[in-house]
Parts: structure tokens; sequence; C-alpha cells
């Protein structure tokens, strides 16, 4: 099962072209997976450190091949956008953020950690496709020390709804960039270089397929950097890490929300597991581990994007959540 379903699912661009069903992966990530997480969403003693967890093993090669996939699969369809409809180009747009957010900035997420050459190749590749390749540089240099931190701009605050959250974050995220880039000694800006490369790929897209190439790209790179930064919301959304005589606290799993959906960490290379991230970032997928002791979502992460783009119903479900992590922190 943990094959099948990142496999379908990344495949579902090229299905939807096939049998002429543009939108199969928009409809997918927005209205089945968000179902099928709920109900599947496994109950979670935070007191039971023991408690036994399903374990996804996908080994090296896999996330490889299905980031491969992904990025042959992306340059074929921009390539070839001339020869279907208006309709068609933003039905297959949508889709394919579904994948390049879900799927693929997940993995560049996960193969951005790792030390392998051709892991970091295949995920700044990807990131380039769709011009956020500055996220890796403020992600893995900084929101990993600053995270639920208020000077993080991938911490969103208590108050803040998604809506509110986007514009600071994006800005945050390239300003720490940039920032992070320019203290790097001896380095080409690492964030200018995956600009320049951004603007190269869209120049080719353009050459070769004209204004419907353009308009694919443009859909496709604004759906996967909205579901990063909704991701990075519901991630660690009012938590925070208290100061200790001018420090801040260590990082802990009570910082980061977690999710038990096992269909979301079958889907997603394990992403729910975001706690363990943050406490060991050089875990590979494969070994991230449930940490009961983290707050839970009520739901997977297919579900929590679209309960937080509605901010009044997300503060409903969530405030309530939040106030006990709250109490039990002051306990």
């Amino acid at each position: 099962m943990n094959f099948i379903l990142p496999s379908i699912f990344v495949a579902l661009p090229t299905l939807g072209v096939v049998y002429d069903m543009p939108w199969l992966a928009l409809f997918a990530g927005a209205v089945v997976f968000p179902i099928l997480e709920y109900l599947t969403q496994s109950k979670v003693d935070p007191k039971d450190s023991k408690q036994e967890s399903v374990t996804w093993v996908w080994g090296q090669h896999f996330p490889r091949l299905v980031m491969f996939f992904l990025i042959a699969q992306n340059v074929y369809l921009l390539l070839h956008a001339e020869q279907w409809t208006w309709f068609q180009i933003i039905a297959l747009g949508l889709s394919m953020g579904y994948i390049s957010g879900g799927i693929g900035i997940t993995l560049g997420h996960e193969l951005g950690h790792r030390r392998n050459g051709l892991d970091r190749f295949l995920a700044r590749t990807h990131m380039i496709s769709i011009d956020y390749s500055h996220y890796i540089i403020e992600h893995n240099r900084g929101h990993h020390r600053m995270a639920a931190i208020e000077g993080d701009p991938a911490s969103a605050r208590q108050e803040e709804s998604l809506w509110h959250f986007l514009p600071r974050y994006y800005w945050g995220v390239f300003k720490g960039a940039m920032e992070l880039a320019e203290k790097a000694q001896g380095r080409f800006n690492e964030v200018w270089l995956g600009a320049i490369l951004s603007l190269v790929y869209l120049a080719i897209v353009v050459y070769w397929a004209g204004l419907q190439g353009f308009v694919l790209w443009l859909i496709n790179l604004v759906v996967a950097q909205f579901l990063v930064g909704a991701v990075d919301y519901i991630e660690h959304w009012g938590l925070r890490r208290k100061q200790l005589d001018g420090k801040y606290e260590r990082m802990g799993p009570e910082h980061t929300w977690d999710s038990s959906s096992w269909m979301s960490e079958a889907l997603l290379f394990n992403l729910p597991r975001h706690a363990a991230h943050h406490m060991e970032p050089s875990l590979h997928c494969d070994d991230l581990y449930r940490s009961h002791q983290s707050p839970q979502m009520p739901t997977g992460y297919a579900g929590m994007i679209l309960l937080a783009m509605l901010p009044p119903l997300f503060f409903k479900v969530m405030k309530p959540r939040l106030m006990q992590v709250q109490s039990q922190s002051l306990t």
C-alpha cells in the first residue's frame, strides 16, 4: 500500500490526459483523499509513548524514482500544452499543481535533506521548475533552527488565518533565503542562481508551447506554492517555544502538530510525522516515527489544508485543541 498510493497519485495528471479527465488529480487531492483521511484517522493517546504505529518503508530508490517521474511528467505536459483547450489547461494546471505541491515539494523536502548528490539534484530541479528553489535554503538552514519562534516566517501565529499568514510567509521565506545565501562565504548567491534557472526553464516552455505553456506553468506553480504554504501554516500554528533565561527552549514534540492518519502518512512519505523530523532532521522518511506527545490534528494533511482555507471553521476546530496544549504546558 505504501508504494501504491504515491505511485497512483503522482501519475494522475497523465492518466487524466489519457482518459480526458484533466481534473482527475485535483478531484483526488481535494475531495477523495480528505474524506478517506478522516475515515482512517487513528486514535492516539498522548500519554502512551509506546503506542505502536504503522511503519512505512520505501527504501532509498523509490522516492528518487517518483521524483524523476514527476519531473519528466511535468516537462512532457508543459511542452504539449498547445494541443489542449483552455478548459483542459486550467484543469490540468490545477491537477499538476496538486502533484507538484503534494508529492513534489514533499519529496523535494525529503531529498533536499539528504547528503546524496543525486537526491539534492532532483530536489533542486523540481523546486527550480516551480520557481521555489529558495525554499530549500531557508527551510534547511533557517526554519529548522527557528521553528516555533516568533521570528520564523513558517511558524503561524495563533491569531493568524491562513490568508493573513501567506503574504508574511512568502516574503519571509524569500528574505530569509537571501540573508542565508549572502552569509555563505565563497558562494554565488544561490537565490539568484535558482531564479535565473527558473527563467531559463520558463523560456524553454514558452518557446516550445507558447502562451498555453506559460499559463499551464503558472497555474502549476501557484497551486504548488500555495500547498506548501498551507502545510507550513498547519504544522506549527499557534505553538511557541518558551524563552528560558534569555534563550529559547529546545525544540520538542509539543511544538509541532502531527497527524495519525495512516493514509496521509503513506501518501506523503511520513510527512505527518513532522515532530520526529524536527527532533532528528537527519532521519530519512522511512525512519520517522509518530510522536505521541505532539498535539494531534483532527485529520490528515489534505483535509487540514481544506480546513485552513475556511478560517472560521479552522479556528472553531483547532482553538480548543490549542488551548488544551497551552494548559498542559503550564502544569
